[in-house]
């Protein structure tokens, strides 16, 4: 005879939910949440889980939108310069980058004057976080309401003083930002006066090949202007520094300093000594004549650039 049904049965105990893990909520709830999830300081780990899990949610632009309406830009850029813990300054810049890509974001980092707040991450002893922070700043740049934000900010100056640096990849940061916030011209007349030119110049001889190729980058920028074109000319051995770069191992850099050549030999003292170089000329026909189509076509308009006559 068989046994009667049981009339219920045991379970296992619960699977407890990890305290560091992030969980999700729903609808309008779930941006709250998460940022809340960023602003408590009693689990770190679960900070940091949700710093990466925010990364991914802002490539969404609608996540994005919400996660800015439910006060994340503040609290990232506290966290992005303020904790003594550097993995949580690491992951939280890397976050205010992404939030600088959205639309949204570039506004509350506006609001917030967030360009302000982090221009002393610049200097952080950890390269990842300068890094970020230049990345932040260039995205966040990238409209006219934000560029002039961070022109408002100082950012060229500081920019300026991080050429000095002695860590390579803050030299190369700072020059790459300040390239790119030189295509305002009030930051070209800021950078010309603060001696950027002359710094950027002598960066074209660095050891670092990417701070070579964005030092070249930047004096582009600057020389779109003819008092750009002056100062860099009335540097001592600066047409013969960027000359030297048509050598370089670095298709980058060679493209830089293509540009660059292009922007200078409209000076007429740059184009004369341009054309007395064994280096210059010669070398932009071998590169015209290499091969590569994209690198040809920047060594033709420098050609063009120091061959023209009055």
């Amino acid at each position: 005879m068989s046994a009667p049904p049981a009339s219920h049965e045991s379970k296992g105990m619960p699977v407890l939910v990890q305290e560091d893990k992030v969980t999700e909520a729903y609808g309008a709830l779930k941006a709250p949440k998460l940022v809340q999830q960023i602003k408590q300081e009693e689990n770190q780990k679960l900070r940091l889980n949700a710093l990466r899990v925010l990364c991914e949610e802002l490539r969404n632009p609608f996540s994005a939108g919400e996660t800015v309406r439910a006060g994340v830009c503040p609290i990232l850029t506290t966290l992005a310069t303020k904790p003594e813990n550097k993995v949580t300054r690491e992951a939280a810049s890397k976050a205010l980058c992404a939030l600088a890509v959205d639309s949204n974001g570039r506004a509350s980092m506006t609001e917030n004057k967030s360009a302000v707040e982090v221009l002393s991450a610049l200097s952080d002893a950890s390269p990842i976080v300068r890094s970020n922070i230049y990345d932040a700043l260039v995205n966040y740049s990238a409209n006219e309401n934000g560029l002039k934000a961070a022109l408002e900010s100082n950012a060229v100056e500081v920019c300026i003083e991080n050429l000095g640096h002695k860590d390579s990849l803050v030299k190369h940061h700072a020059a790459a930002t300040l390239g790119f916030l030189c295509f305002a011209d009030s930051a070209k007349v800021t950078a010309i006066q603060n001696q950027a030119v002359e710094m950027l110049s002598e960066l074209l001889a660095d050891h670092f090949w990417k701070v070579r190729a964005s030092a070249a980058s930047a004096l582009m920028s600057i020389m779109q202007t003819d008092a750009g074109k002056k100062s860099f000319v009335s540097c001592e051995g600066a047409v013969g520094k960027l000359v030297k770069l048509l050598k370089d191992k670095e298709d980058l850099v060679k493209i830089n300093a293509l540009k660059a050549i292009a922007c200078a030999a409209v000076h007429p003292e740059a184009r004369r000594e341009m054309k007395e170089s064994s280096d210059c000329l010669p070398v932009i026909h071998q590169i015209v004549d290499g091969g590569d189509p994209f690198m040809s076509k920047h060594a033709s308009l420098a050609k063009d650039a120091v061959l023209w006559e009055p």
